[in-house]
């Protein structure tokens, strides 16, 4: 074997192991740029806990009908959510917990949310239900949403008795 052959067959190696590790760094960026895609479009932004702060509206001036009162809402991933309101005037024993679910809007920062709560007397008799639809519309940073909302009051036997607008501002808890 010539000099120059064995310089050839010893370049040969070097040569393949600088592919093999250029394949391995390549391979390894775009599975970390696929797998970071897939887990942030896996969870859409508005998944999270949030210090909400509501008041009712009249539907026509959107004049405020009573001060900010500060809940929380949760939204969970896979559309469901939690919250939990004391509204001025209740007591915060005689209410559940909100429960309900969300959609978002392809394509917009808009989210409609409808959830559920019920009320008691202080003997704990069931006394009605209140539910609310809300459209929530996230701000661009992500942090912070703000939302118009319908809330409707039901009787024990499940008669409407009150229709109003409201307002939530919504800031990310972190």
């Amino acid at each position: 074997m010539t000099a120059k052959q064995k310089e050839n067959q010893m370049r040969l190696p070097k040569q393949i192991v600088l592919i093999v590790a250029a394949l391995a760094a390549t391979t390894s960026l775009v599975c970390g740029q696929a797998q970071q895609s897939a887990d942030s479009s896996s969870k859409p932004p508005i998944v999270g806990t949030w210090q909400v702060l509501r008041h009712g509206v009249d539907c026509v001036t959107r004049e405020p009908l009573n001060p900010d009162f500060p809940t929380l809402v949760t939204f969970n991933r896979g559309g469901t959510l939690n919250g939990y309101a004391v509204a001025p005037g209740e007591t915060p024993g005689l209410g559940s917990p909100e429960y309900g679910n969300w959609t978002h809007e392809r394509g917009t920062h808009t989210y409609t949310a409808r959830d559920i709560s019920y009320g008691y007397d202080a003997n704990g008799a069931f006394t009605g239900r209140a539910e609310i639809t809300a459209t929530v519309t996230l701000a661009p940073g992500g942090d912070s949403f703000t939302a118009d909302t319908v809330v409707d009051i039901y009787d024990a036997n499940g008669n409407l008795l009150l229709s109003f607008c409201g307002m939530w501002t919504g800031t990310r808890f972190k």
